[in-house]
């Protein structure tokens, strides 16, 4: 799709807008948890993990999610990711859990090790399900972030008490984060961890700059059953520091994905309009965007902004327990902004950034 517009808010022009591989951006189908909530019969009843188990059994045949399958390292997730954070295991819980599995979520994040026994107990009712016997399938993969330095730098003892304080079960990936420790000792500390049995050997960092993720990686060229997915940083729209300091860059140079955490900003500044630092033309910029790029269905400002992320090569992390806001969420899959319009939300960016906010006023993102 074509645009010639003159926007308040840049000095840019909109002449091409979008690529899409879904036209819509959306998947074809709302998740059954979803479609009889608005005829009253909601799909799960009872509060709990188990729910999750009721959930998986339904009247209506499973379909394969339309996956956007990207790579971080050498693991293959899907385009966004999923955050517990704050988890019980409620029904609200559950319902946007089976959201988020229905809409095409491959990776889920857990902060505490309650929310890692969870999300695998959640794991293990959807192996059990028809859903997860469809060809073509794929399994939710698991991250729990471990703080290091609250170990004494010990990754073997820090992967220990989170399982034991999980009840027993192991993540997918072990994310690393550490302020404190030397690079190579840190290394060396996942090794032993590895070759001991307390750490899976996939495994990832959080908040690394680019020099200590370099150090990290090159530490452990040496040990080939230990690989390294990803790096956790912010970013956003409202706080591109890690693209300016060339983050983003080594990630990619090294062959390591980004996680984005808040990708929508503190706050959701990005998009909440309530916020006190939201940039509203910003806002409306997205909203501009997201009737271009639809192919006649309006994409959100949310998801315009997520799209924002994945675009520049990460994976968003959104917090949520609500099963509609994963489901608008992962409506930011499927498509990718193109390099015109990334420029264009580039170019807003920076001119907030420099104070140049021109027309479309605002006040600074960050």
């Amino acid at each position: 799709m074509h645009a010639t517009a003159i926007l308040s808010a840049t000095t840019a022009h909109v002449t091409h807008v979008c690529n899409t591989r879904d036209p819509t951006g959306n998947a074809r189908r709302a998740p059954a948890s979803l479609r009889r909530a608005r005829v009253g019969a909601p799909r799960i009843a009872r509060l709990g993990a188990r729910s999750v188990r009721g959930a998986m059994v339904d009247d209506d045949p499973p379909e394969l999610p339309d996956y956007d399958v990207v790579t971080l390292g050498p693991l293959e997730v899907s385009a966004i990711a999923l955050s517990a954070r704050d988890w019980k295991g409620g029904s609200d819980d559950a319902n946007c859990y089976v959201a988020a599995v229905d809409r095409g979520y491959l990776l889920i994040a857990a902060h505490e090790p309650s929310e890692l026994k969870l999300m695998k107990e959640y794991q293990g009712y959807w192996a059990m399900s028809e859903a997860a016997t469809l060809p073509g399938v794929r399994a939710p993969v698991v991250y729990s972030i471990v703080d290091v330095d609250a170990a004494g730098g010990s990754v073997k003892d820090a992967a220990r008490a989170l399982v034991a304080e999980a009840g027993g079960v192991e993540p997918d990936v072990l994310c690393v984060a550490s302020e404190t420790a030397d690079v190579e000792a840190l290394a060396n500390s996942v090794k032993v961890a590895w070759e001991l049995g307390a750490c899976p050997g996939m495994v990832a960092v959080d908040g690394f700059d680019a020099a200590r993720l370099e150090k990290f990686v090159e530490a452990l060229s040496d040990t080939p059953g230990v690989h390294v997915a990803f790096n956790r940083v912010v970013y956003s729209l409202a706080d591109r520091t890690a693209e300016k300091n060339g983050v983003l860059a080594t990630c990619k140079r090294l062959g390591v994905g980004i996680v984005a955490a808040s990708p929508l900003g503190e706050g959701s500044r990005v998009t909440n309009t309530t916020h006190g630092e939201c940039d509203q033309a910003l806002v409306r910029l997205l909203a501009f965007l997201g009737a271009m790029v639809g192919g006649g269905v309006q994409q959100s400002p949310l998801q315009v902004a997520l799209n924002y992320v994945m675009s520049k090569g990460a994976v968003p992390e959104v917090e949520t327990r609500m099963g509609s806001v994963a489901w608008e969420c992962g409506g930011s899959m499927l498509w990718r902004l193109d390099e015109n319009a990334v420029g264009i939300l580039d170019e807003r960016c920076e001119a907030v950034e420099k104070g140049e906010t021109g027309d479309g006023g605002g006040p600074a993102l960050a």
